[in-house]
């Protein structure tokens, strides 16, 4: 029983067998016990009906009367006494000889209730008519009672296996179908078939299941498309420093270089070099965040100072574009609870960035604000300015607006800035416009507010 079509019906089948065994015991037992209670009353009735007729001296034709009410009664009457023989009236095929009848008179106290075979229920009693002892023995074949009911449960248990057999092989059928399709759906997805779709009609749980199965499909697809846009992409950034690292090789072998050129294309072999290590150690960063193997290392710590200390290393990359940073610090000091160094890799990427996209002779302004239980830094640039459409796609992987191909980078700055953010429970935001500046506003939740995340 491989399917779950073959298991239903197995289940089906052994507990209409298990159930209608059961209740065809428990009702057969039950009849019978009912049969039982009413055929002794119509014995005891009998019995009583027969005593008077035999003390009835009026009555000339008791042998007549008693025989016929035998036979109406479907009985078999007996009676007997020490001084005449048997006499025994109805249906012949119970009658008891002689010794039989002598039996259970001797062995008969005042009432005894016998039962001389499977269907046959007797019950026998002396009595004392007109001074004589008599012994009356009156029998019942209940077998035709028990059949009647016999035959109206088989029937009945028929009808509702035949009927609900009807009915479970079409429900089975309307669950079996749509798990079937699942299962081919899922075939083929595993096959790579990520634009397989399967019905969701209704509310029922396959219905819910084949909903999540259409929202998985469609999660792959763009994992996959993620995928082989990232190894497009991976594959376009390590080429192009890699050509120009073996293509400054191949011309470092000739001999006839001067000292100035072999310097020269030794620095762009380095330059190459280096690009390649930051994008793996890039890489390698992205691919830790993603998975939440960093462990954040939580301080309390002055934001001021932090962002002062980062503006100054950025400030001889700025001051060779002649761009101008100004930093607005709050009134009072913000501490701020998180890791310290990731925080820190956050502001050196944006603002490289600003510097990036900055023409000459540009302006950065970073300012501060507290905002309720969050603090609010803003970075703005007089830079190139972004459209909506490149808002959109800043903070994925290797992405890079084709007017800045020629611009120093490997598009992952970003990507990292967003991860370590969402990491500590913040937001970012960009505001933009092409050919006036952009600002980028990261929003940071405060020590008070913070101690519940990370504690």
């Amino acid at each position: 029983m491989k399917s779950i079509y073959s298991k239903l019906i197995f289940g089906f089948f052994v507990t209409i067998v298990a159930s209608f065994s059961v209740a065809g015991i428990v009702s057969l037992k039950s009849n019978n016990e009912q049969i039982k209670e009413t055929v002794v009353d119509d014995l005891i009735s009998t019995r009583d009906y027969v005593s008077k007729v035999l003390s009835n001296e009026g009555i000339q034709n008791k042998d007549e009367i008693i025989n016929l009410y035998a036979l109406s009664s479907e009985l078999t009457i007996s009676y007997y006494s020490k001084d005449s023989r048997v006499f025994c009236y109805g249906s012949q095929d119970f009658c008891l000889d002689e010794q039989e009848i002598k039996k259970l008179y001797e062995s008969s106290s005042d009432r005894t209730m016998i039962y001389s075979s499977g269907n046959i229920l007797s019950y026998g009693e002396k009595c004392l008519i007109n001074g004589q002892e008599y012994y009356i023995l009156v029998q019942k074949d209940t077998s035709d009672q028990k059949n009647i009911f016999t035959n109206s449960v088989i029937l009945i248990l028929g009808c509702v296996f035949f009927i609900g057999s009807v009915v479970f092989l079409v429900v089975a059928e309307i669950i079996v179908r749509p798990i079937a399709r699942l299962t081919n759906a899922t075939k083929e997805l595993y096959n790579g078939n990520y634009s397989v779709r399967v019905d969701t009609l209704g509310e029922d749980e396959i219905s819910k299941l084949n909903q999540s199965f259409n929202r998985m499909a469609i999660q792959l697809a763009k994992q996959d498309e993620t995928r082989q846009k990232f190894i497009s992409d991976i594959s376009h950034e390590f080429q192009t420093p890699l050509t120009s690292i073996q293509g400054f090789a191949n011309i470092l072998k000739e001999e006839d270089l001067s000292k100035e050129q072999r310097e020269k294309y030794a620095n762009i072999i380095l330059y190459n070099s280096k690009r390649l290590s930051s994008l793996a150690k890039n890489m390698l960063q992205l691919t830790l965040l993603d998975r939440d193997e960093i462990e954040l290392e939580l301080t309390s710590y002055s934001l001021v100072e932090q962002l002062k200390r980062v503006i100054s290393t950025q400030e001889s990359i700025a001051a060779n574009k002649d761009i101008e940073i100004v930093f607005q610090p709050p009134k009072k000091d913000i501490t701020l609870l998180a890791d310290e160094q990731r925080m820190e890799q956050v502001w050196t990427n944006i603002i490289s960035n600003a510097i990036k996209y900055t023409n000459d002779g540009g302006l950065i302004t970073i300012t501060m604000k507290r905002t309720g239980k969050e603090v609010e830094v803003d970075i703005e640039d007089t830079g190139i300015g972004m459209s909506k459409e490149v808002i959109s796609h800043i903070f994925e992987r290797f992405y890079r607006e084709d007017k800045a191909r020629n611009i120093e980078g490997n598009g992952l700055g970003l990507a990292i800035v967003k991860s370590i953010v969402d990491l500590h429970h913040g937001k970012i935001e960009v505001e933009s416009t092409v050919d006036v500046g952009t600002v980028f506003k990261v929003k940071m939740p405060l020590e008070e507010n913070k101690l519940g995340f990370f504690r």
